[in-house]
């Protein structure tokens, strides 16, 4: 593994001066390379292994695309049950003008859920989370 000097030893570039000088762009790509340095060496030391002492992941890259596309499942999940829960929740709203905060259940795909909502500074209900 690189060192911070070392990352930031192959961004630098010589000025008239002669002394060593980095743009600031070069300093974001080299503190983007330090972040991905110390990123796959966590990643290596603490690598899962099934039981039969097959690791999980082979490498940092199938790492973060499994958790790419399992985030992105979950997104789009909470969008549709976002839009669900704002469709009824006109349905559920109290009548208590004090109340801030409610939840209601509802269906969806066969399964069931609680919508929690707060009321913001302007007095409209938003959806604060969720839960099966």
């Amino acid at each position: 593994m690189k060192s911070k000097e070392e990352i930031l030893n192959s961004y630098n570039t010589t000025g008239t001066d002669g002394l060593p000088e980095i743009s600031a762009g070069d300093l974001l790509n080299a503190m983007e390379a330090y972040k991905q340095e110390w990123a796959e060496a966590a990643f290596a030391a603490a690598r899962q292994q099934d039981a039969s002492g097959n690791y999980t992941f082979n490498n940092y890259a199938e790492f973060i695309a499994n958790i790419e596309k399992d985030t992105k499942q979950v997104d789009e999940f909470g969008i549709t049950l976002a839009a669900v829960a704002d469709s009824i929740v006109t349905n559920f709203l109290p009548d208590d003008e004090s109340v801030t905060e409610f939840d209601f259940n509802f269906t969806l795909q066969g399964k069931g859920y609680t919508a929690f909502y707060t009321k913001d500074d302007q007095g409209y209900w938003k959806m604060s989370r969720w839960a099966e």
